[in-house]
């Protein structure tokens, strides 16, 4: 009986000990993610000589991690330019979009940023070009032709990855160095809309799909309103 009681005093211990380190292993995975997730890599375990002390150091480096990360968010607040604060307004002539990002590259945060601000003006202009040409297919009294609307769907998006590639400018940039080591770029793009609605107008003209409506579009209020904005671009 005493040898039955030590056996299980000694299967519940090891129970124990097994429970204590699967939380202490389930502990560490924990703040291990919370690290990662904040953009870092954890400290090696190897450096400690118990799990315990590596929780605790774990632990030390997330606090380390949060304290730099507000260090930098108010670094980045005081260098934000006043031109990417107040945007100038998008209009018929021209389109502004504005990106950022951060990297311990410097071209690489440019690039990055270039690439935020095109994604901003790509949505951007096509949500204006698809709100102009539903409202001249509704003039046309065309809307309800379906093959008509996903080819000029199909233009607007030619259309808009063209000036995502090509025609737009970069009209304001700074580089901000950050407290890591890593550098913040800010950058504004401008596009000139009347261009994205010429190449626009011209796919329609050279389109088959839209050629036996081509002349109701032309005749609407809504689309002679774009011709406009192309003629004043082109100054023909």
């Amino acid at each position: 009986k005493a040898k039955e009681e030590k056996e299980k005093a000694e299967a519940k211990k090891k129970a124990e000990k097994e429970k204590k380190e699967k939380a202490r292993a389930a502990a560490i995975q924990d703040v291990k993610k919370e690290i990662l997730f904040l953009g870092e890599t954890p400290i090696p375990e190897y450096e400690f000589t118990s799990e315990d002390k590596y929780i605790t150091a774990l632990r030390n480096q997330i606090e380390e991690i949060k304290k730099q990360k507000e260090e930098e968010e108010l670094k980045i607040n005081a260098e934000i330019p006043e031109w990417y604060q107040k945007m100038p307004a998008s209009s018929e002539t021209l389109m502004y979009a504005r990106g950022s990002a951060i990297s311990a590259d410097l071209d690489n945060s440019e690039q990055r940023a270039v690439e935020n601000a095109l994604i901003k003006l790509a949505t951007q202009m096509k949500n204006r070009i698809n709100t102009k040409t539903n409202i001249a297919i509704k003039e046309a009294g065309v809307d309800a032709d379906l093959t008509l609307k996903t080819e000029m769907q199909r233009i607007s998006n030619i259309v808009v990855k063209e000036a995502t590639v090509t025609g737009y400018q970069i009209s304001n940039t700074k580089m901000a160095p950050l407290a890591n080591g890593k550098y913040r770029t800010f950058i504004l793009v401008e596009f000139p809309v009347s261009l994205a609605y010429k190449n626009f107008l011209k796919n329609l003209e050279q389109s088959t799909t839209v050629s036996a409506d081509i002349s109701k579009l032309k005749d609407t209020d809504a689309f002679k309103e774009l011709e406009q904005y192309v003629s004043e671009f082109t100054g023909a």
